[in-house]
């Protein structure tokens, strides 16, 4: 295999979430992930860095969720909400393995990169993720 790929995002179509992940994840995510447009940049593998571009409308909310992988968004365009913190382009935001987060879209939408060092289409939404802690009662 080579040892540099080269990828031009003009060279990658864009497909929405629910053509790129199982049916049975696309059950689980809110109707805005499903509909969130993706250019997979650099699939990965286990053992090989992923890398893709996301684009989602505006005031729209992705529902609290989890992945396997850490992760790194990079705000391209527009604007990420994550309770008051309103982050813009060039700002950059790490995320743990199996942490609970969730977001808005502000007003024009936004567009960012997402990094994670291997191939990860986890999504584990906030019911299954709460239900596996062990010793949690969701019951408050």
């Amino acid at each position: 295999m080579a040892r540099i790929r080269i990828v031009a995002s003009d060279d990658v179509a864009w497909r929405r979430t629910d053509e790129l992940v199982a049916p049975a994840t696309a059950a689980v995510m809110s109707r805005a992930e499903r509909e969130a447009d993706v250019r997979m940049l650099h699939a990965g593998a286990d053992d090989g860095l992923q890398l893709f571009e996301a684009r989602i409308a505006p005031n729209e909310t992705i529902a609290l969720h989890a992945h396997a992988e850490d992760e790194i968004i990079y705000v391209l365009d527009g604007e990420l909400r994550m309770g008051r913190k309103r982050l813009g382009p060039g700002t950059s935001l790490f995320v743990a393995g199996n942490t609970l987060y969730g977001f808005s879209t502000g007003p024009a939408g936004v567009r960012f990169l997402n990094f994670r060092g291997r191939a990860n289409t986890s999504f584990i939404p906030r019911e299954a993720f709460l239900a596996a802690r062990p010793g949690d009662d969701d019951s408050r």
